[in-house]
């Protein structure tokens, strides 16, 4: 049995998938700029911009809502930005009011915009679309829960939460179905 957490996004578990860009490509994707994660805090923290106790900095990602998105999905430059319209669900006994100021530093200290990682969300999005093409010609009017099913069924793939947002209500009707809670 598939367990219905997501460990990629798992704090808990944080250090073990993630490290933050440090193994890209440096000629494509210098360091510092396009470091992420903790490893973005971390340089943050040790460069003297952002105290060690930076908890009230960020959203806590181990109290943060599944549902819905906090975030938000520019597909014309692969940003993540904050999405006003859940602030007002975003209560998981998180330490702090979740605004989009707290959803705007989470994103600048964690570095989520960095070329790199929007680079890699553009691709995500044109495989997408690609997907979405095939569908048409082949009329699946089914698609976009068979993509869901595909995305979300098993394994967590990379850049969920940019999967999730391409299929909108897709993703969240299926993600509700399998029992999804972070």
């Amino acid at each position: 049995m598939t367990s219905n957490k997501n460990w990629a996004l798992d704090w808990n578990n944080i250090f073990g998938v993630c490290i933050g860009g440090d193994d890209s490509d440096k000629k494509l994707h210098p360091l510092p700029e396009n470091l992420s994660c903790d490893s973005h805090k971390n340089h943050l923290v040790n460069k003297k911009q952002l105290p060690e106790a930076c908890e009230k900095f960020l959203v806590n990602p181990l109290k943060m809502i599944a549902t819905p998105c906090l975030f938000d999905f520019h597909k014309a430059t692969g940003e993540l930005r904050p999405n006003i319209k859940t602030q007002k669900h975003a209560s998981k006994e998180n330490d702090y009011e979740i605004s989009e100021e707290l959803l705007k530093q989470s994103i600048d200290i964690l570095n989520l915009n960095c070329d790199r990682l929007k680079q890699q969300r553009l691709l995500v999005l044109k495989k997408y679309n690609q997907m979405i093409a095939k569908a048409r010609k082949r009329n699946d009017k089914e698609c976009f829960s068979k993509i869901a099913m595909f995305w979300f069924k098993d394994k967590w793939k990379r850049f969920f939460s940019t999967r999730r947002l391409l299929l909108g209500e897709h993703a969240e009707v299926y993600l509700s179905k399998i029992g999804y809670d972070g």
